[in-house]
């Protein structure tokens, strides 16, 4: 088999005098040949590069862009974040304010008020009963003095805050 195939190779190639007869008619390069398709591949070389060059120059572009417009979002969203601080800060100074007024009224009211009286006079001495006021006796058993005795202090001095 590998006979008969070397056969039909051979029989396809022209004879040796052919081919050399093919090989003169073909025209000669010279260097001046050569030199211009070195040129001309080293031109369409040089175009792939700037092609290429100015590809990922627009890409540099287009990153450099998105990282302005990234920080400039950062920066937006550093300044509100920064007027909310100073808010949140004027908003407790403020309340602290106010607690600190209502804490000032309150201790001027206590320093003004007038000294708790007894609701209930001391148990009568057995020199002075008819003195001290009756007390009456409610349905669970306790001693209360009736409604017709006299205040311990009038209204308008237990009032007077201010």
């Amino acid at each position: 088999m590998e006979g008969t195939s070397a056969a039909a190779n051979s029989s396809s190639l022209p004879p040796p005098s052919r081919r050399l007869s093919q090989i003169r008619r073909r025209k000669k390069r010279t260097r001046e040949d050569m030199f211009s398709e070195i040129m001309e591949s080293s031109r369409s070389d040089r175009a792939h590069l700037n092609e290429w060059k100015e590809t990922v120059s627009k890409f540099r572009k287009e990153v450099s862009e998105h990282e302005e417009r990234r920080d400039q979002r950062e920066e937006r969203r550093d300044a509100r974040d920064e007027r909310w601080r100073q808010e949140d800060q004027r908003m407790k100074d403020a309340t602290l304010g106010l607690l600190r007024r209502l804490v000032e009224v309150q201790e001027r009211l206590l320093d003004n008020r007038l000294p708790l009286q007894p609701l209930f006079h001391p148990p009568p001495s057995p020199c002075s009963v008819s003195s001290s006021p009756r007390r009456v006796r409610t349905r669970g058993g306790r001693l209360r003095t009736p409604s017709h005795s006299t205040p311990v202090d009038s209204p308008s001095k237990r009032l007077s805050f201010f």
